[in-house]
């Protein structure tokens, strides 16, 4: 199945799998994030400066990011640049930090009024338990403790795909063909496309979607289009007609001095 919720507790980031040493993925730092903003309002002191972080927010600064996941700062302010166009973010600049909103914060946490499978956040002692290790006994006897479970949907999906492609044809096969590719691959198409949309802007010079999951795309240099290398050509072409007129201006008005001085 490749639709549903997960959920995933917060101590996930206390187990040595997940602090294993290592450059994180798209994924990862997302979840990350999800994992790291508050779960409910509170201040901080940074300097001299008292901050409302509200529920869902994290002023953690650029730096502080890239040094958990192992990016450098440049890396981190483009992903956070393509979460926010995908309206998953956003950012606002702070006195020594980034204040950091996960949008819809609460779609992550809550009950889930569909067909799928519900996550409470109350534990009751007569309710079915979300937890972490069914061996803590101590956290299973809290019978009144409220807990935080992080609810994910698996990220990217085909619907942001199909959004940012924006050349909508044989949508079911493509989905079925998304639907097969691995989490890396999903991960280095979304990462190239933003930049293959843009070299064509003209949709004309935009493959089908189909052929562009047939021949791989993702993994071809971007091509610049052939209307702008008939433009730059052309452009070429009458630079060095300019630099040949130019020569043969300045060689006749060097003969014509020439014939002036005998």
């Amino acid at each position: 199945m490749n639709n549903g919720w997960i959920s995933i507790h917060r101590k996930m980031q206390e187990h040595w799998i997940w602090n294993e040493k290592r450059i994180f993925s798209n994924l990862e730092a997302w979840i990350d994030i999800l994992m790291s903003v508050n779960h409910s309002d509170k201040k901080v002191l940074i300097g001299n400066m008292l901050l409302d972080v509200k529920r869902g927010d994290s002023i953690m600064s650029l730096d502080s990011w890239a040094k958990k996941w192992s990016w450098n700062k440049s890396k981190v302010r483009r992903f956070f640049i393509l979460l926010e166009k995908d309206k998953m973010i956003v950012t606002k600049s702070e006195t020594k930090t980034t204040r950091l909103t996960v949008c819809n914060y609460d779609s992550y946490q809550g009950d889930r009024n569909d067909s799928e499978t519900i996550v409470k956040r109350k534990r009751n002692a007569s309710e079915t338990q979300a937890t972490p290790n069914n061996n803590d006994n101590n956290e299973n006897n809290d019978n009144n403790e409220e807990e935080e479970i992080v609810v994910i949907e698996i990220q990217p999906t085909f619907e942001q795909f199909w959004d940012l492609y924006d050349n909508k044809k044989s949508r079911g096969n493509c989905e079925k063909k998304w639907n097969k590719l691995k989490q890396n691959t999903k991960e280095q198409i979304m990462d190239y496309l933003p930049a293959y949309v843009n070299s064509t802007q003209d949709k004309q010079y935009r493959q089908y979607p189909e052929t562009f999951f047939n021949k791989e795309t993702w993994n071809d240099e971007i091509i610049i289009k052939t209307k702008d290398i008939e433009n730059e050509k052309r452009n070429k072409i009458n630079e060095l007609a300019n630099a040949i007129r130019e020569g043969q201006r300045n060689k006749t008005l060097n003969i014509e001095a020439g014939s002036s001085n005998g």
